[in-house]
């Protein structure tokens, strides 16, 4: 009896736990540098950056959200704004904007977003031979477009570049910005 009870106390201690109750739980972070043509951060954006979803030709059969995704880049003032609304609980915002700081994700990305689940993943019903239904989870892929000079432009955005913020994540330690040279 000793044992299982060692056992069952050690399970419901265990980080994976931590998870499932994570405020955070699939949210994503996306964020970008965009730089000058001698590799300089830029402090004043006047271009405008889009997450687009692209290559995804059932994306209107994503139960979770259908169609592709577009989402626009905010610059650090406005991303925290967003978050401090999102996460307005429980100290939840500055205990992220504290994190993003730490992780260095403010000092490298001048533009960032946040995508959940549903945005991230496309979720599709696949055929089931029971009576379960058979989902299947098709990550998402993107580009950053935008428009400098009059003509458009676009920038694959590696599937590794999207870092899940839940605390028991470890992504953001492996933080790396994606640079967009004007």
């Amino acid at each position: 009896m000793k044992p299982v009870f060692f056992f069952t106390l050690l399970f419901l201690t265990a980080k994976s736990i931590h998870a499932q109750h994570c405020p955070y739980d699939g949210t994503h972070l996306v964020a970008i540098a965009v730089v000058d043509e001698n590799n300089k951060k830029l402090t004043n954006i006047n271009t405008v950056f889009y997450l687009q979803e692209v290559d995804n030709p059932n994306a209107d059969s994503c139960t979770s959200r259908p169609g592709l995704i577009r989402k626009q880049f905010s610059n650090r003032t406005i991303f925290t704004k967003k978050i401090n609304e999102r996460f307005d609980r429980n100290d939840y915002n500055t205990e992220l904007t504290d994190r993003l700081e730490k992780e260095g994700v403010f000092a490298a990305a001048n533009m960032l977003l946040t995508i959940n689940q549903a945005e991230n993943t496309c979720t599709l019903i696949g055929k089931s031979e029971t009576v379960y239904t058979n989902y299947i989870y098709q990550q998402r892929k993107f580009v950053i477009t935008y428009t400098f000079n009059g003509k458009k432009m676009q920038q694959p955005l590696p599937a590794d570049s999207i870092y899940s913020l839940c605390k028991s994540s470890e992504d953001l330690k492996h933080f790396k910005t994606v640079t967009v040279k004007l």
